[in-house]
């Protein structure tokens, strides 16, 4: 009994409390205002949306690419799904013509079904490799790493890449 009454007893949460009032962007300190103001200026942001860069590749690969400006990598999206479609397509007449057959061979025809369903395994995996690349080119839309010889002269590679910093 006393277990019970403790529990009814319980003072509220602060999870359970309503959320205070919005603040005004004007009345915040500096530094909260980072926070509330977006200060991304419109040539900072990409044109679409991760997940609308990834959407739009997962229904045509290659067209999150497209919009993120990057046309090379959605044309090659998109033509590795056409052949990947195309094969599904030669796969499945290949199953058609062995199930016509009038001594139906089932080995032959087992084979063929496994082909069809790899190739479409493969068409699918390429729509969804292609939906997760557009997520992340949109998410790092203003990173532009460069190639170059070491400053110092030396033999090899450097990579370098700017950083903005608040």
């Amino acid at each position: 009994m006393l277990f019970c009454w403790g529990i009814i007893d319980a003072p509220a949460l602060s999870a359970q409390d309503p959320p205070p009032p919005p603040v005004a962007a004007d009345t915040l300190a500096p530094a909260d205002t980072a926070v509330v103001a977006d200060t991304l200026t419109a040539e900072q942001r990409p044109p679409i949306t991760p997940l609308g860069a990834f959407g739009r590749s997962l229904i045509l690969p290659g067209w999150g690419q497209f919009e993120v400006g990057q046309p090379s990598r959605g044309a090659f999206y998109f033509a590795a799904e056409a052949v990947f479609l195309f094969m599904v397509f030669k796969s499945d007449a290949r199953l058609s013509a062995a199930k016509d057959e009038v001594p139906q061979n089932e080995e032959r025809v087992s084979n063929r079904s496994g082909q069809r369903e790899n190739w479409i395994v493969l068409a699918g995996f390429v729509a969804f490799l292609s939906g997760l690349d557009a997520w992340v080119s949109t998410q790092f839309w203003d990173f532009e790493p460069t190639v170059s010889p070491p400053p110092d002269g030396s033999l090899g590679l450097a990579l370098g890449f700017k950083v903005n910093l608040p």
